[in-house]
């Protein structure tokens, strides 16, 4: 047998192997549960072809996940230079404070007894923002809120205050709810500094944050958090060339992601093909 081949076999019953485990404290996969495991044996010939077409999927899957890693670098060198000003050759540049154009706002605090495991309105806290919610409230109570008290509009830049300081997400506008004061945006002026800039000023902002045991990016410190406000057509344009770049690198239904992902889904596919075979009689 050739040891790629059962590299492959092997590699495709991951998932099996795992379930094998016994014992208690750190479980692990005992060799004689391994040696009842069944693997077929095609002629060598086989094996080498078998062998060859999953080498090519894993090669073009390296490539592509190669090229990606250059353009991310791409993308933040380019966004560190444009956003990088310097009086003497790009005019027209302000700088002021976060808190000259908004304010800092965040949801009304949602108490844990108010929250379920499943449920009608996602409750999005500091360790699953960004992610998949493991929280939910009523909407009899997210409607009251929403309407009551401080809510992000469509296009507002959520910012994580805590754990991952300074993540910056759009607020899509679906029904969703927030943790207060873990999770805040600035109720900006847009005719002054759009969203999508902001965005991707937050990227680069070095944010100063109050030390202890865990360290939290406070309203007072974002409030004094300097930004360079260049024209409004400058903004538009910085936006455009960067949302390119963003698209590539990070879109999973364009660019590269998605045709490493692609590229996954046929490797997948083809080597479950390939590697499935009838018992002989």
């Amino acid at each position: 047998m050739l040891p790629r081949f059962v590299y492959y076999f092997l590699k495709n019953l991951q998932e099996k192997i795992y379930n094998l485990k016994q014992g208690a404290g750190v479980p692990n996969v005992k060799g004689k549960s391994l040696a009842k495991l069944l693997i077929p044996i095609p002629p060598l010939e086989i094996q080498n072809k078998i062998v060859k077409i999953l080498d090519t999927f894993t090669e073009l899957e390296a490539e592509l996940e190669a090229e990606l890693e250059a353009r991310k670098k791409q993308y933040q060198y380019y966004r560190d230079t444009l956003l990088t000003f310097d009086e003497n050759t790009r005019g027209g540049v302000k700088w002021i404070t976060l808190g000259e154009i908004g304010n800092i706002k965040m949801c009304r605090r949602i108490f844990k007894s108010q929250t379920t495991s499943s449920g009608e309105i996602p409750f999005f806290k500091i360790g699953t923002f960004g992610g998949l919610p493991d929280a939910f409230i009523p909407r009899k109570l997210y409607d009251l809120y929403r309407e009551k008290y401080p809510f992000p509009k469509k296009g507002d830049i959520l910012i994580s205050a805590a754990g991952t300081i300074g993540r910056a997400i759009p607020y899509s506008g679906d029904d969703s709810y927030y943790q207060d004061s873990n999770i805040v945006w600035l109720d900006n002026d847009e005719s002054m500094v759009s969203n999508r800039y902001l965005q991707y000023w937050y990227q680069v902002v070095e944010w100063t944050t109050d030390g202890g045991t865990i360290s939290r990016l406070y309203n007072k410190n974002l409030q004094k958090t300097r930004i360079a406000v260049p024209t409004f057509d400058e903004q538009e344009l910085i936006v455009s060339i960067l949302d390119k770049f963003d698209s590539l690198v990070n879109d999973l239904s364009i660019g590269l992601p998605a045709e490493i992902k692609a590229r996954r889904q046929q490797y997948e596919y083809y080597r479950d093909k390939l590697l499935t075979f009838k018992e002989a009689a």
